[in-house]
């Protein structure tokens, strides 16, 4: 475990929380897991009968949330009391070999490995004292394998009990132009929110407002002759929506479990930190990109892909239009409809992730299945063949009618065995099948699935 030797030297320090301060910090998420114990203790039954081997690597979300120590930062020394809230910082973790900073990004603060402009940005912006701030390389002890594996489990209930989510965006640097049409763009962004707020607009009244608002705030700048300052909206959504964050397994995973556009309260929605021409720390509301990225996208040419085509446009992980970095920005929402947890899956396989079994970790958390997962995946096939087995544990068939190219499962001697299991061409189904007869399933195995 890091100490905190090297943030002392910045002014901070990492502080371990009292049992009773992280059960108020994670209770409302925390007492939901704990109301599904049942429901995990007969996945995992389920489970057993199925494939004890695959049972053997999963375990009850609130075994993980239980054994949690939770850590935070702060600027005393110690902490003056309790903390009564935090922010958690999603970010990329450095790799100079395979993506470089922005020129600003300098210089690395000690601990943090974050570029201390960013570093001092995410302190300033602590409601008041005794709020922390959560940092998976500080506040996860690295050298402890079961401290990261707890974490993981839980690494939803975390972010979704933070006060807000901070974005750093270290590989962006606007230029000139860029800068001038983000702010002026966040600006009529920030009024449009207003008026919707004093007209108290709702419904379809709501919508078509906000439809045609920026449409309209475009031609008022064309008609003063004013319209170089929005010159380069297209050039800013690019850059920023191209970050290396917008395609990692992980910050997908922070992006959906946060509090989005729905929330009122402004204070607590997704803020994205980068960098300016002159080298300040500029921020971005997540919801306002996501509205900005909607309506500068509308202004390109229509694609007509269908099919295959289509999907592989949609997922494809180097993204190079404003249309496909729009579609990438939607799928970083949380899904609030009652879809197959096997789209959770699915729909991740395309964003990078080092460990593949962490695939299955998120897949847990965003689908809300309430389990652990402790296994080591090295292949791919191998997370969608262990995660297709847990929804049949879980009544839900949706594996059973997938429709792509047969799994090829390599085995500790290296031979393949081709499973019934397919990688879906078109993603899962929308909806999840439950079975009625859980009990006719007998047995599943990478061959075969027995029929009672």
């Amino acid at each position: 475990m890091k100490t905190s030797t090297a943030l002392s030297a910045i002014g901070q320090v990492l502080n371990t929380l009292s049992e009773s301060n992280s059960k108020a910090l994670l209770s409302e998420h925390n007492n939901l897991t704990h109301s599904r114990r049942d429901e995990a203790a007969a996945i995992l039954s389920r489970l057993q009968e199925l494939n004890p081997t695959i049972a053997s690597q999963f375990g009850a979300k609130q075994d993980a949330i239980s054994g949690l120590v939770l850590r935070m930062l702060s600027t005393q020394e110690p902490a003056s009391g309790p903390f009564s809230s935090f922010i958690a910082v999603s970010y990329c973790w450095h790799y100079p070999q395979q993506w470089p900073l922005a020129p600003a990004a300098t210089p690395i603060a000690p601990g943090w490995e974050i570029s201390q402009p960013m570093v001092d940005a995410v302190m300033g912006l602590r409601a008041h004292a005794d709020e922390g701030v959560w940092l998976d390389k500080l506040c996860i002890n690295q050298s402890d394998e079961k401290d990261k594996i707890l974490h993981i489990g839980a690494m939803d209930v975390v972010y979704r009990s933070a006060r807000r989510i901070v974005i750093l965006l270290e590989d962006i640097q606007l230029d000139r132009e860029e800068e001038t049409a983000a702010l002026a763009y966040s600006a009529l962004y920030a009024d449009m929110v207003r008026q919707v707020k004093e007209q108290k607009l709702e419904g379809q009244a709501k919508a078509d407002f906000i439809f045609a608002f920026l449409p309209s705030e475009e031609a008022k700048c064309r008609e003063a002759g004013t319209d170089g300052v929005l010159s380069g909206g297209k050039s800013f959504a690019k850059k920023l929506l191209a970050a290396r964050w917008f395609s990692r397994a992980w910050c997908a995973h922070e992006s959906r479990v946060a509090h989005h556009h729905r929330i009122k309260d402004s204070n607590r929605v997704p803020l994205f930190f980068c960098y300016g021409h002159d080298g300040a720390v500029l921020s971005f509301e997540f919801r306002f990109m996501f509205f900005l990225a909607m309506h500068l996208s509308n202004s390109e040419p229509e694609v007509n892909l269908v099919g295959t085509a289509y999907m592989n446009a949609l997922n494809d992980p180097n993204p190079t239009s404003l249309r496909q970095l729009w579609w990438r920005i939607q799928r970083l929402l949380p899904d609030n409809q009652q879809v197959s947890a096997m789209q959770h899956l699915v729909s991740i396989l395309s964003f990078g992730c080092f460990n593949k079994g962490d695939l299955i970790s998120i897949a847990l958390n965003t689908a809300q299945i309430p389990l652990f997962f402790h296994g080591n995946i090295e292949f791919e096939d191998d997370v969608l063949w262990i995660f297709s087995v847990l929804m049949l544990a879980a009544g839900d068939v949706v594996p059973l009618v997938l429709h792509g190219v047969k799994l090829r499962i390599v085995d500790a001697d290296g031979k393949k065995t081709i499973s019934w299991m397919s990688r879906p061409f078109q993603g899962a189904l929308d909806d999840s099948l439950p079975i009625a007869a859980q009990e006719s399933i007998t047995s599943v195995t990478r061959e075969y699935i027995e029929l009672d």
